[in-house]
């Protein structure tokens, strides 16, 4: 069986052939930028998998064996069916309407006001947010301080932006 292990090997030796003017171009280097190296496992990779392999439910990254609710399908047909404005890309810190909502919500939350276009970032999920967050807030050679446990991707989150990771153990008081 191949692991996720063999994959990142087999990657490092693939060649990419271009040719030109009849000739064949063959570059052969490691598809990955070095600071990766060392981060290359992960742990939900080998979970599908074995999700897979013994046909047990994947309770860990939510792969639903069933439609959504009608009333969900009904929303998403009535937005791609709104016209070609539903078609495009939208501002790329989140859809105008969605960040004035956002920050008149969280503004009677907080107690004071949010600037929707300064203030709000939509992402598609956590893991986007997070990489958004490090990419922002962290230089190289800062220190990020990791709670254990911690979830997988807050290591090479960090050191993806050049950060040393200080890990420190939650434990029950004593």
């Amino acid at each position: 069986m191949r692991t996720f292990t063999h994959l990142s090997t087999d990657l490092t030796l693939i060649r990419q052939s271009l040719t030109r003017n009849r000739h064949t171009i063959i570059m052969q280097r490691p598809l990955h930028a070095k600071r990766t190296h060392g981060v290359d496992k992960n742990v939900w990779v080998e979970f599908v998998q074995l999700a897979a392999d013994h046909k047990a439910v994947n309770l860990g990254q939510g792969f639903p064996d069933f439609a959504p609710p009608k009333f969900v399908q009904e929303a998403f047909s009535k937005a791609v069916n709104g016209g070609p404005l539903m078609h495009q890309y939208t501002r790329a810190f989140g859809h105008p309407p969605l960040v004035k909502s956002l920050a008149k919500f969280f503004s009677r939350i907080v107690g004071h006001e949010i600037d929707p276009f300064e203030d709000i970032l939509v992402t598609v999920g956590a893991y986007q947010a997070l990489f958004c967050a490090f990419q922002a807030l962290v230089d190289e050679g800062d220190e990020v301080i990791i709670i254990e446990p911690f979830f997988d991707c807050y290591q090479p989150m960090v050191k993806m932006v050049g950060g040393k990771a200080v890990y420190v153990p939650l434990r029950p008081r004593g």
